[in-house]
């Protein structure tokens, strides 16, 4: 893949997920006012129930798409790139079909049959808010396979344009659900953020195609192997402390969790947003041969990513006393300094999206199965005694220290066993810069106490880690001659924007 190819699809990528990311965002704002933080807990519970579910119920289809398509343009099969997606389509419409029945049959038996099904959430709520929850996980399955067929055929462009809209449906059904009907009504709202995804997979991949038994079978392999990870992730990566939170500590300190996650979310989620590219550019390499540019795009991924992630979360946890009560509202106060430990220690589990993205176009994906296993282990045991005695604080501490271990497991098995050399050199010096943006901004935030601190702190946070980066030579000149590049190819708004920061490192 040409870099200019790339540069567009990593900004494409970055708007579609943008898009997803703030509408999720805002989303979690609105219904936090709304609805306080007995209510953002009960969404938030729900909405990461059905992410659950749709990890389960869609077997590792989507990686797959969006991980072979490139591969096989790459060796020019035309024809098993236009069959492929329509191949696997019937089995993932499957298992979302068998998937919606299970939460309509709670919706359906579990007001007349409270007795045994009394251990399920949402005791507090009415049985309708099954059938919400079935309707957001069909949306969200067959939306999610629709995105990484675009992906796979890099039609980043149309992904952008279709979550752009999306995103404003989402923020629009939120309001109206949520006002109308409650919990029920934000979660049926929530789904118009993958709506248009799942109209594009339903009306533009066929039901059916016909691909080589042998590729056929490598696929599955590896859509089995990805299902386990995303299984594995599901409990260890997203936010399965809620499911704890909400059983032993009730929906109020689950809503303060959920506030304190999303702040750590939003810290890393424009850096990540760019690495809708990397899977396709690393498999791209892997598949012609070329281990030396797989090298480079991996060192300079890690360094890139490095150098937005640290100083976004650390100068977020920075500013956590201030800003959380100013999103989410006074009853959510208690929740910042969670937020501010969850969000610093979530630039480590960032930065490893390079590194599982290059497991990913390696097929060497069962490392994070087992790496996963452990911690989802971990998780459990500690969602069964540490979160029931310390709360919210135990789950941020736990889930903390449990994450930073798989990916310190995950960078050295690449360097050992993939021989691809991981910048630690360069990521120090990008963590002694974040280190001075923490100091800075926390500075401000004490002097200026409540929202007004918030904006002088971050342009004091931002000043002081450009200028430590640059003492510090954060990224080396070939990085710095790439990121030229890549800026000279942005749009023409864009650029020039951009370009006077690249300019500057390179002085």
């Amino acid at each position: 893949m040409a870099l200019p190819r790339f540069a567009r699809n990593t900004l494409h990528s970055t708007i579609a997920g943008a898009s997803t990311a703030v509408g999720a965002f805002l989303s979690v704002v609105l219904i936090a006012r709304m609805l306080g933080p007995g209510g953002a807990g009960n969404v938030a519970l729900g909405v990461w129930l059905v992410g659950t579910l749709v990890t389960i119920c869609d077997l590792g289809l989507p990686l797959t798409i969006a991980r072979f398509i490139p591969d096989l343009s790459a060796h020019e099969r035309t024809d098993d790139v236009a069959q492929f997606a329509p191949s696997f389509f019937p089995a993932l419409l499957a298992t979302t079909a068998m998937g919606a029945a299970c939460l309509l049959f709670v919706w359906e038996f579990r007001a007349p049959q409270l007795g045994w099904l009394s251990f399920l959430p949402f005791e507090d709520q009415a049985a309708a808010i099954w059938l919400a929850l079935a309707f957001l996980f069909v949306i969200q399955a067959i939306g999610n396979y629709g995105l990484a067929q675009l992906r796979g055929r890099q039609e980043f462009e149309r992904a952008a344009r279709l979550s752009a809209i999306s995103f404003l449906m989402q923020l629009a059904g939120v309001v109206l659900g949520g006002l109308s009907h409650g919990v029920p009504g934000a979660l049926v709202g929530y789904g118009g953020g993958s709506a248009l995804l799942a109209l594009h997979a339903l009306t533009h991949i066929r039901i059916g195609g016909l691909v080589d038994r042998e590729l056929r079978a490598r696929a599955w392999r590896f859509s089995l192997a990805s299902w386990g990870v995303g299984l594995i992730a599901a409990i260890v990566w997203s936010r399965t402390e809620l499911l704890f939170l909400n059983h032993f500590r009730g929906a109020r300190e689950a809503g303060l969790y959920a506030a304190a996650n999303t702040l750590a979310l939003v810290a890393t989620q424009a850096p990540l947003l760019m690495t809708g590219g990397l899977l396709a550019l690393f498999a791209e390499r892997h598949a012609v041969g070329d281990h030396a540019g797989l090298d480079r795009a991996y060192e300079s991924a890690v360094r890139f990513m490095s150098f937005l992630i640290f100083p976004a979360c650390f100068g977020m946890a920075a500013i956590a006393p201030s800003l959380v009560p100013a999103l989410f509202g006074a009853s959510f106060a208690e929740a910042a300094a969670p937020a501010a430990l969850l969000v610093a220690m979530q630039a480590f589990g960032a930065v490893s999206a390079v590194s599982s993205a290059l497991l990913f176009a390696t097929e060497r994906n069962y490392l994070l199965v087992w790496t996963g296993m452990i911690g989802a282990v971990a998780t459990i045991a500690a969602g069964l005694s540490i979160i029931p005695a310390y709360g919210l604080m135990g789950a941020v501490v736990t889930r903390s220290v449990i994450q930073f271990s798989i990916v310190g497991a995950s960078f050295i098995y690449i360097d050992r066993v993939l021989r691809c050399p991981t910048p630690y050199a360069s990521v120090v010096r990008i963590m002694a810069a974040a280190t001075g943006c923490w100091l800075a901004a926390r500075s401000v935030v004490a002097t200026v106490e409540g929202p007004s601190g918030i904006a002088p702190a971050i342009a004091a946070g931002a000043i002081v880690y450009v200028l430590l980066a640059r003492m510090l030579r954060a990224l080396p000149d070939d990085d710095i001659g790439r990121l030229r590049v890549v800026v000279g190819r942005l749009p023409s708004w864009l650029a020039p924007v951009v370009m006077p920061l690249v300019q500057f490192f390179e002085r």
